[in-house]
């Protein structure tokens, strides 16, 4: 009998607490109180109750099930962060000739994703920005001025099956390619045009997935006859040997093709041959970059020691780009260790990427920004300690020390404090 009372006030609770009305969970908690005064439920099970009910109101509104609240409501979901830094840049150039650049930045982004039907979603993000492809940084100052925001990503993603999804727009980088570093991508770019994405399961431990598409890289001009496009294939696999330890892995190719005697860009690195002036000389070469990649995930590595970490990924990458003979491949190694995510006060990762760029190994509009400016023709050593302060909210330190492998080294120190905030 007092299960069956407990299956009827569970049913009554999540119809009148997934209501409009806000009061009603209130009233709830009365009715559970009462119910325990009079010894109908211990204090215990009118506990169990609520809990359970409040997870099952969830669970409807995460699937869009729930029958009092509106459908477009439950098929929508806002995230969003914020990101404050302090940034401390160090240039040594020639005739140890040095500079000290000191300021602050500011990061905000906003997503919305809706699921318009079973197969379709789209997906609108916006961001703090100049229009730079890899940054959504703004810098203080301009005697506080207002600030830009601009459109980050807007896209749709259409499944006909389980195992096959087209994505089109402009679209967010993880879901145009896989990629362990940003040795090649900074993470900040979204790419433009459409990819298709297979995934297929081989029973409990592997699964394949394959990615393709093709990319707008720049508008056709009056000066160009063809505009440059990208074009990308990569087939992988991520395979689970037990569950302490797995591996994925990619061979991608990405071909740049009619880059050859194209204006550079505004945001190119400046550092490619026949790239020398950025945005007003033309580039050398096509970039046909065959790219494998590699990350072994360890769960518990020190637990024999009794460490107790979560987590060890070990990363790398490899890029050659067949176009050139010179100065055309680059890699990254390196390893993330604590936990997989930080979610709370006290959680922690620290992050090590060895990187080196031949001059010629990739479009140098591509890298990320923060290794010496995004510049190819370089190495680098980047150490990054992130620390959770509470839920949402965590501090970063990354430190980047680069130099040029050709000419002059002129090396360059950046170290990068940030507060960050997501919602």
């Amino acid at each position: 009998m007092k299960r069956l009372l407990i299956a009827v006030l569970l049913g009554t609770f999540c119809l009148m607490s997934a209501g409009i009305g806000a009061s009603y969970a209130g009233e709830i908690d009365l009715l559970l109180q009462k119910l325990v005064d009079k010894g109908v439920l211990t204090g215990a099970e009118a506990q169990q109750v609520k809990i359970e009910t409040q997870e099952q109101v969830k669970k409807e509104i995460a699937t869009g099930k729930s029958a009092s609240m509106p459908a477009w409501v439950q098929n929508m979901k806002l995230k969003g962060d914020l990101r404050l830094r302090y940034q401390y840049k160090h240039d040594k150039a020639a005739a140890d000739y040095a500079k000290d650049t000191n300021i602050g930045r500011i990061r905000m982004r906003l997503g919305l994703e809706a699921k318009i039907n079973e197969k379709l979603m789209a997906g609108i993000g916006i961001a703090t920005g100049s229009g730079d492809p890899r940054s959504t940084n703004i810098t203080f100052g301009s005697y506080n001025t207002k600030k830009s925001i601009v459109l980050d990503y807007g896209y749709a993603k259409y499944s006909p099956f389980s195992w096959v999804t087209l994505v089109g727009g402009k679209m967010q980088l993880a879901d145009t390619l896989w990629m362990p570093t940003d040795l090649i991508w900074d993470s900040d770019i979204t790419p433009e045009g459409a990819v298709l994405q297979f995934n297929k399961k081989l029973g409990s431990n592997a699964d394949l997935f394959f990615n393709t598409g093709v990319l707008i890289v720049d508008a056709d001009t009056s000066s160009d006859n063809d505009a440059p496009m990208a074009y990308l294939i990569q087939p992988g696999m991520n395979y689970k040997f037990s569950d302490s330890l797995s591996l994925k892995g990619a061979f991608s190719f990405q071909g740049f093709s009619n880059i050859k005697g194209h204006t550079s860009s505004s945001y190119s690195g400046a550092s490619n041959t026949g790239n020398t002036t950025a945005g007003t000389s033309s580039y050398t070469y096509n970039y046909q970059m065959i790219n494998p990649a590699l990350e072994i995930g360890i769960k518990e590595p020190f637990k024999a020691i009794g460490w107790n970490v979560e987590s060890l990924k070990l990363l790398g990458e490899y890029v050659n780009n067949l176009d050139v003979s010179n100065g055309a491949s680059g890699f990254s190694c390196g390893f993330k260790l604590g936990n997989s995510k930080i979610e709370k006060w006290g959680d922690w990762q620290v992050k090590y990427i060895y990187a080196m760029l031949g001059r010629d190994a990739v479009l140098d509009v591509l890298p990320d920004s923060d290794r010496y400016s995004g510049k190819t023709g370089i190495r680098s050593h980047e150490v990054e300690f992130q620390f959770g302060l509470a839920k949402n909210t965590f501090l970063g330190l990354d430190v980047y020390r680069s130099w040029r492998t050709y000419g002059a080294k002129a090396p360059e120190t950046l170290v990068q404090l940030d507060w960050n905030m997501k919602f």
